[in-house]
Order: structure tokens, then C-alpha cells, then sequence
């Protein structure tokens, strides 16, 4: 591609905005309705998104007989690493005897299976939003009265799904067409919180034994320690990156609990300290948590020292259990879930553990203990 679909989009601090499988599957629906209805190939369309800009984008694998027609439309992320950038979203327009426009999927398009997402289970992982995008772009070409099937497929779907949350999300056997703007902000934090968002409430439609439970993690170690040790299902894991406090507002005011917070001590020890945006960016009280912490249980002036002096959290941890110091991993626990806890406003049951890089259980409040126990067990306080 040229970059000339752009010239709507432009740039976001410097990066490429992009479109989003919702803005695809509208393109290639309307071309292959305008090819179907005036019985010519196009090269192009354009749509309308719902912020009410216009965005002309090239069509490809265009063809057209008497039983329909078809075209596809390739999806371009911009400068976000979106795992669906580069794939082709295809649409097929059929004559239907039912009025107006139906929206279906086919194969490489995902089936929803499970409750907590904006389309219910068994129907096509087409959101709400890019369904009215179609239907108001193919619905504006008809004549009155005459009805068009759109079916929409993805060739790569299937495989490029596995490298999403689709199937965490109970979204089986392809991709999900979604999009509220149309547009792909590149790295976009709303983008981010949107998706925590969703991943909190497919949480807590999941079918758990212990419902209302959702575990918060920043990244990999949280997890791998939560699936490894305590069988806890995937499906109730929810990565927030480094939006501590969003996730827990969004989980309290949905009705979630308990939440159980696992992660990195050096994550920790920002929530101990009011941190709740643990990027670099918002601050770092990292050493200063776990120096402080220390001198609670009795650290000497020069091991305190010591700790400010360390480069890294994961460094401080050799060093306490060599002092005999390990009772400070639970305190940073209680401090992180304390300052949780009052950022929820106090009514959520809460657990955290303390873990290092390796997954290891440090600390935790309340308690966890030592013995092998199952998820449904971890203990909880408000």
C-alpha cells in the first residue's frame, strides 16, 4: 500500500494510526454489494466511520457472478502491534429474500461461546459496532424493498486467533471483527483499558466454582505462578500491564470479588507506596518501599543503606533472606493490599502475593502458607 488511506487518519505522537476488522469487513461488504448490484469489478470504496470521517481503502480478490460477488480488504494496524495487521478480511454479498441487510459470518470468523462479551453466545464474533457499519454502508446502496446477505470470512483467521485472547475469551475457531472508532490507535491506553475492561467481565461470566472471582496480574510471572501452582483457569486471569488502579476500580464496580493481585515484587512495592500506574513514567518507590519495610522488621541502618543502593527490586530478595528478613515480603503484601483495598473503597475481599521473577510465592496477605492448595482456597480479606 501507498499510505494514501491515511491521509484521514494521520499520526498519534508520531506513530501511524491504522483501521480497525470492523472497518475492513464495512469496505469489503459495500464493495462486494456495489459490485453484485451494478455488475462491475470496483478497486476501491469508501466508508464512512463512526466518528463521521471518510476513508477510502483499495479492494482485493474481486469477483463477481450471477449468485454474488466478493472482495477483501487488507487490514493495516499502522504502528500498533496488532496480531491481525496484514490479513485479509473478505465479505460476500448474496440476494436474500428477507429485506435489507443480514450479516453473517463464515469460515476464519469467530464464534462467541461463553457469556461477559457484546455478543452473546453462539452468534458470530461480529461486535455491534461494525455490524451497524455495515448495515448502514450496504443498506444505503439498496433498493427498496430488495434484501442482501453479507458473509463475511478471513483466510488466515482460524490461525492468527491463537495468537490473540480469543480463545481465553471463549471466541472459537477465528478472529473477532471489532472496532468503536474505526480507527487502530497505535499503543492506544484507551485501547488498553477497553480490552482490561472486557477481559474483567468475561471473567466474571466464566463458569467458575467460585464465582465473582477474578485474579490480577501485570504480566507473565503472575500467571504462569497462578496456572503452575493452583490450577487456577485461564479464563479468570486478566493482564493489566501497568494499569493497577484501573482494574481494580473496574472490578469493584462490577460486582467482582475476591480479587487476587499476583505479581512481581518490585509491582508490589509501587501499590505499597500509592503507586497505581506502575510505568516508570508515574514514579518509582520501589527500594525505598522495601528499605522502608525492612527497617519495619528490623533492618540495621547499613542494610537499609544497602537496599536504596541496588539497582533493581529482584536484587533486594538474595539479600533479605539472607539477613533473615523474608517477613518483609508479606508486609510490602499487606501495605499493597491495604492501599488496594482503600482505592476500591474498602468493601472488596482482596488477596496479594509477593513473587519473584521465577514465580515463587514470597509473601502474601492474607497468608497463603506453604502447603499445595487449589485457587478455590486462596484466602481473602476486605
Amino acid at each position: 500500500m501507498d499510505g494514501k488511506p491515511f491521509d484521514g487518519l494521520g499520526y498519534t505522537g508520531g506513530l501511524r494510526r491504522g483501521y480497525t476488522t470492523g472497518t475492513c469487513a464495512a469496505a469489503a461488504a459495500k464493495g462486494a454489494a456495489r459490485m453484485f448490484l451494478s455488475g462491475a469489478l470496483q478497486s476501491s470504496v469508501t466508508v464512512t466511520l463512526p466518528g463521521g470521517e471518510s476513508l477510502t481503502l483499495p479492494l482485493e480478490e474481486c469477483t463477481l457472478s450471477e449468485k454474488g460477488s466478493r472482495c477483501a480488504v487488507r487490514k493495516d494496524s499502522g504502528d500498533d502491534p496488532d496480531g491481525t495487521s496484514g490479513m485479509l478480511i473478505a465479505a460476500e454479498a448474496r440476494p436474500s429474500s428477507r429485506p435489507g441487510v443480514t450479516v453473517s459470518g463464515g469460515p476464519g470468523i469467530g464464534r462467541v461461546t461463553r457469556k461477559g462479551l457484546p455478543v452473546p453466545p453462539g452468534e458470530w464474533a461480529i461486535n455491534p459496532g461494525p455490524r451497524r457499519m455495515i448495515e448502514s454502508e450496504v443498506g444505503g446502496l439498496l433498493p427498496e424493498g430488495q434484501g442482501l446477505e453479507i458473509v463475511l470470512s478471513a483466510p488466515e483467521g482460524e490461525e492468527r486467533a491463537k495468537k490473540t485472547w480469543n480463545p481465553r475469551l471463549g471466541i472459537e475457531g477465528g478472529i473477532s471483527i471489532l472496532g468503536t472508532t474505526g480507527i487502530v490507535e497505535p499503543k492506544s491506553t484507551a485501547a488498553y483499558l477497553a480490552s482490561i475492561d472486557l477481559y474483567i467481565s468475561s471473567a466474571l461470566a466464566f463458569d467458575s466454582p467460585r464465582p465473582g472471582t477474578v485474579f490480577l496480574v501485570p504480566g507473565y510471572v503472575g500467571e504462569k505462578c497462578l496456572v503452575e501452582r493452583f490450577g487456577t483457569p485461564r479464563e479468570l486471569i486478566v493482564r493489566m500491564g501497568d494499569h493497577v488502579g484501573h482494574s481494580l476500580k473496574e472490578c469493584s464496580s462490577r460486582g467482582a470479588g475476591p480479587v487476587h493481585l499476583f505479581g512481581h515484587v518490585g509491582k508490589w512495592a509501587k501499590v505499597a507506596a500509592g503507586l497505581f500506574n506502575t510505568h516508570c513514567d508515574f514514579g518509582d518507590a520501589r527500594l525505598e518501599t522495601l528499605a522502608a519495610c525492612a527497617g519495619a522488621e528490623g533492618a540495621s541502618k547499613e542494610q537499609v543503606r544497602e537496599l536504596l543502593s541496588l539497582p533493581l527490586a529482584e536484587e533486594a530478595v538474595p539479600l533479605l533472606r539472607q539477613w533473615g528478613l523474608s517477613s518483609v515480603f508479606s508486609l510490602v503484601a499487606e501495605r499493597a493490599h491495604r492501599r488496594s483495598s482503600l482505592h476500591m473503597g474498602g468493601a472488596v475481599p482482596l488477596g496479594v502475593a509477593v513473587l519473584s521473577l521465577d514465580g515463587e510465592v514470597l509473601g502474601s496477605f492474607p497468608e497463603i502458607g506453604k502447603e499445595a492448595r487449589p485457587w478455590t482456597e486462596l484466602p481473602s480479606s476486605a
